[in-house]
């Protein structure tokens, strides 16, 4: 019996995807790891890239934008790995995936712009107010 291991990747707005595979190919710090069933437990920052699985037979691709791999070994149940990320795309066409990958990368950079620009904008207003406080009342 083929010993299968159970795949998650995560992104703060939604599960892209829950499978099993026979195998991982994922780069992290310090190079390429292979994950096969049984692997040692571990966590560990990824790269922004692809990472490659095999699911019945067939090579899929997983483009994501940094994030944490944590791998988890059970006596009793399969090998769990868990993928937390910014941003993914699935599928089995890896051009795809890495242009899908690259709007979504482009829309949470636009979104980054915009929330630095607000937050400035409040960080300003609320030193000007305080600019303005009168506070040699206070106390009296």
């Amino acid at each position: 019996m083929n010993e299968l291991m159970h795949l998650v990747v995560l992104t703060p707005d939604k599960k892209v995807l829950e499978t099993t595979t026979d195998s991982l190919n994922v780069l992290l710090p310090d190079g390429w790891w292979g994950i096969l069933p049984g692997h040692a437990p571990m966590i560990s920052q990824i790269h922004s890239g692809v990472v490659q699985y095999i699911k019945d037979g067939e090579k899929r691709y997983i483009a994501l934008y940094q994030g944490t791999i944590e791998i988890k070994k059970s006596f009793y149940e399969p090998s769990e790995i868990l993928i937390l990320t910014s941003a993914a795309e699935e599928g089995t066409d890896l051009k795809e995936v890495q242009t899908l990958l690259e709007q979504q990368t482009a829309k949470l950079e636009q979104l980054a712009r915009e929330a630095d620009i607000e937050f400035n904008k409040i960080r300003l207003s609320l030193e000007k107010a305080l600019q303005e406080v009168d506070v040699s009342n206070i106390g009296v």
